[in-house]
């Protein structure tokens, strides 16, 4: 049976790990990497500019987004130990690449 709440997709998201979705709640993980990487990865395909929510479960690292391909463009910062289940329509599927360490 699959999770029907919010907390259940949340719990996608691995310890020390920081996450994306591609729709709000915590729905449709289009990308998962562990803290502490200084380097951008890229999305790509059908993942590329679609995340609306994210979560960082790090209680050491920032991390940061950004919405052209390595790191290049708009920044969006990813607190540690913090999430938003629900970006502002401003930075909404706009993310290409995201670092798990340094913030922006």
């Amino acid at each position: 049976m699959t999770p029907s709440t919010a907390n259940a997709a949340l719990n996608q998201c691995n310890s020390n790990n920081m996450c994306l979705w591609g729709n709000n709640d915590f729905a449709w993980l289009i990308g998962e990497r562990a803290h502490g990487s200084t380097t951008f990865t890229s999305l790509t395909g059908e993942r590329n500019d679609e995340m609306d929510s994210w979560a960082n479960l790090s209680a050491t690292y920032d991390g940061c987004m950004t919405d052209n391909a390595n790191g290049g463009g708009d920044k969006q910062g990813m607190a540690r130990a913090s999430n938003d289940n629900n970006v502002s329509p401003l930075n909404s599927d706009e993310v290409s690449s995201f670092r798990t360490r340094n913030g922006c």
